[in-house]
């Protein structure tokens, strides 16, 4: 659906439209050459359509990720490794990992070796 404006009417929407976004009274705007403030009211419209655009993408890629982690769970932490890896955070979760469980395993191996003396018995 395509909205039509009178002359007046567009340069008015353009000229609010441009205070509204950069915080500067209508007044500054209106006595600023039109050319400029097209180029700006255009340049926000289209920051403005890109980000509306992401948002869907990320509310898309959110459903998504619902569906599978009701479907597949196990895949679920497949697409939290992706994340991890292209935020740039995968290498300390994979150290951090690794750190908990070698902790882990220093204190099986201690239990291990505490069982096995109380199963052996004294010599005397």
């Amino acid at each position: 659906m395509s909205v039509r404006w009178s002359l007046p009417e567009f340069v008015r929407r353009v000229i609010v439209e441009t205070a509204t976004a950069t915080g500067q009274p209508v007044r500054a705007v209106a006595v600023e050459s039109f050319a400029l403030t097209l180029w700006t009211w255009a340049t926000i419209r289209q920051i403005a359509r890109e980000a509306a655009v992401e948002r869907m993408g990320e509310r898309t890629d959110l459903a998504g990720l619902v569906a599978v982690a009701f479907h597949e769970p196990a895949k679920l932490a497949q697409a939290e490794l992706r994340y991890l890896s292209t935020a740039g955070r995968l290498g300390d979760m994979l150290d951090m990992t690794r750190e908990r469980l070698s902790g882990l395993a220093e204190q099986m191996q201690a239990a291990a070796a505490r069982t096995t003396t109380a199963a052996t018995p004294s010599e005397g």
